[in-house]
């Protein structure tokens, strides 16, 4: 017996039973804060959020908080982007299948809000961190065609056009934040069998290469303008979002992951890349250093499974994440910056969404990019 290997094997699984019981502490904390169900009503719910990590958390689906999240899920308004976008990541991971219909309602709010430019907004402009989103549903799906499943897959294919809503002010302009958010929301609702129309990734792309910076990374980009600084948490959105548009657009996978841009932005995130640290965060003018450390984490996550990476710098990134979570999480479970509450009022549930973070880090959660229909490579 190789006696190295066996104690190597057996150390690992003792790591693995401490990530696990942290997960399930963090799951047991979020269904304890909503037991008594969820507000959807307000732009920054968690709703979404919460059921998409507790999905990851293998809640049961008998569980009563879980029930009451997936009931609000399928009747929840599509009205703003950061939530139409997790809408159709949660009810991907639950049940591709049975809720086709209804990612395909979050692929066609996606696609018809998207703006000139190529971004997403809120799905308006925002002029002042005091002012509250404005709400904007669309039509129903126009599903120009709905094929029988193919040999193999579980679901059919189903293809939308875009028409553009008269309700969305297209003077206005997104960010990159919302419109990596979309992104990924575009790419869930891809994975459900939706053919999202080329124009919409190509328009996607557009924007986010417009937007990166000569030193490989990505900043913060608000109503137009760009940030003068790149920090890793937008440099991971950006080479997602890179991968994902190329993909969509019909690149191979291995393809799409070699493009330049996504390797200039991978280079730079090697380079600074720590599990405490949303580097440069601190020089960027529109964000809090300590605010978006979990957030970063989940980011990195996103970018080690969609580019298929194990290490950021001859690290491996969730050894060294997993490893600065466990020492992070408090004892009844949850994660927290700590950051003021009414500092970030308009941010919404800052608990609940750095748990949440943790979780999806931890988890593994995001898909890599996989053949539509392909509903084995979920994880």
């Amino acid at each position: 017996m190789n006696w190295a290997l066996a104690v190597a094997a057996l150390l690992a699984q003792v790591e693995q039973q401490k990530v696990d019981k942290a997960i399930d502490d963090g799951a047991a904390w979020l269904t304890k804060r909503f037991d008594r169900g969820f507000d959807s009503s307000s732009w920054n719910s968690t709703l979404e959020l919460v059921m998409l990590t507790l999905s990851h958390a293998n809640v049961k689906p008998d569980d009563p908080v879980y029930k009451k999240g997936l009931e609000a899920l399928e009747n929840t308004k599509l009205q703003y982007t950061y939530r139409v976008a997790a809408l159709a990541m949660a009810l991907q991971r639950i049940d591709a299948v049975k809720y086709q219909d209804r990612i395909a309602y979050c692929a066609q709010w996606l696609v018809d809000t998207q703006l000139p430019d190529g971004e997403w907004g809120y799905p308006d402009t925002l002029t002042s961190p005091t002012e509250v989103p404005k709400a904007v549903e669309v039509d129903p799906p126009r599903i120009e065609k709905k094929s029988e499943p193919k040999a193999g897959q579980t679901q059919s294919t189903v293809k939308i056009r875009r028409v553009i809503s008269k309700k969305l002010n297209m003077k206005a302009k997104g960010d990159i934040s919302n419109t990596q958010f979309a992104i990924l929301g575009l790419k869930a609702c891809h994975d459900a069998g939706i053919e999202i129309p080329k124009e919409t990734w190509g328009g996607a792309l557009g924007y986010i290469l417009k937007f990166q910076s000569q030193d490989g990374g990505w900043g913060y980009t608000f109503n137009g303008m760009k940030d003068s600084e790149t920090y890793s948490s937008m440099t991971c959105a950006g080479v997602c979002s890179v991968a994902i548009c190329l993909y969509g657009m019909g690149t191979k996978q291995a393809t799409a992951v070699k493009a330049p841009a996504v390797q200039r932005g991978l280079a730079w995130l090697a380079k600074y890349f720590v599990p405490d640290d949303n580097h440069n965060i601190e020089r960027s003018h529109v964000a809090d250093p300590k605010r978006w450390l979990y957030y970063y984490l989940y980011s990195i996550e996103r970018v080690g499974k969609i580019v298929g990476i194990e290490e950021l710098g001859r690290q491996k990134w969730y050894d060294v994440g997993a490893k600065y979570l466990l020492e992070k999480q408090k004892k009844d479970g949850s994660w927290w910056t700590g950051i003021d509450g009414v500092q970030w009022r308009q941010a919404g549930d800052i608990e609940t969404a750095d748990t949440c973070f943790a979780i999806l880090f931890l988890t593994k959660a995001t898909p890599p990019l996989v053949a539509t229909g392909d509903t084995k490579a979920k994880k």
